[in-house]
């Protein structure tokens, strides 16, 4: 049983990017923290059909060192393949006006996470565009707090994780992580 865990926790490690280096080029004030204004309205066109389990996208924090990959779906099966891209009543794709949502192991993808603060910068690579969200606030939760995925009427980032991030076997409690969307821009493929 152990061997087996082992595996798949390395197998979802392996899929992970920390390469501080690399991250950190994906915008030259990635560590600027200062407030900045967030946008009112997002640019990318709704209801884009995704395929579940498929990779959609990145997540790059380079507060983190990591690129992330991002995933259609939270089941199981996705969760292995790195953050994954709720799908369901409230939430939209990345870049759309309304509210994103985002989840991931603690102690894979979002291991590190604790390390976030207010201000940091969040990096969305999807269809062409980078969105840049910061982070306005953050807080823990129950697991079955329902106030957490609802609809939000302006583009707004939300990532999700168990808590205690050194919690051993299935944490209580959730940590959650909410950004205002601040910059969109043309990928120019420099991450």
């Amino acid at each position: 049983m152990m061997v087996f865990n082992g595996f798949q926790w390395w197998d979802q490690l392996r899929r992970v990017v920390y390469d501080p280096i690399a991250s950190k080029k994906v915008a030259a004030n990635w560590d600027d923290r200062h407030t900045q204004k967030a946008l009112s309205e997002g640019i990318a066109s709704k209801n884009t059909k995704l395929k579940v389990s498929g990779q959609i996208g990145e997540l790059i924090i380079p507060r983190m060192g990591a690129i992330l990959p991002i995933v259609q779906g939270t089941d199981d099966e996705s969760l292995k393949k790195g953050v994954g891209h709720y799908i369901g009543y409230g939430t939209v794709n990345p870049g759309e006006t309304g509210h994103v949502v985002l989840s991931g192991h603690r102690d894979t993808v979002f291991r590190g996470a604790g390390q976030l603060k207010i201000g940091d910068r969040l990096y969305v690579k999807f269809q062409g565009h980078i969105y840049t969200y910061q982070i306005r606030k953050t807080w823990i939760t129950n697991p079955e707090d329902r106030t957490i995925i609802v609809p939000i009427p302006k583009p707004v980032l939300t990532l999700t994780t168990c808590y205690p991030f050194d919690y051993i076997g299935s944490a209580p409690e959730r940590y959650i992580i909410r950004a205002d969307l601040i910059e969109v821009k043309k990928d120019n493929g420099a991450v």
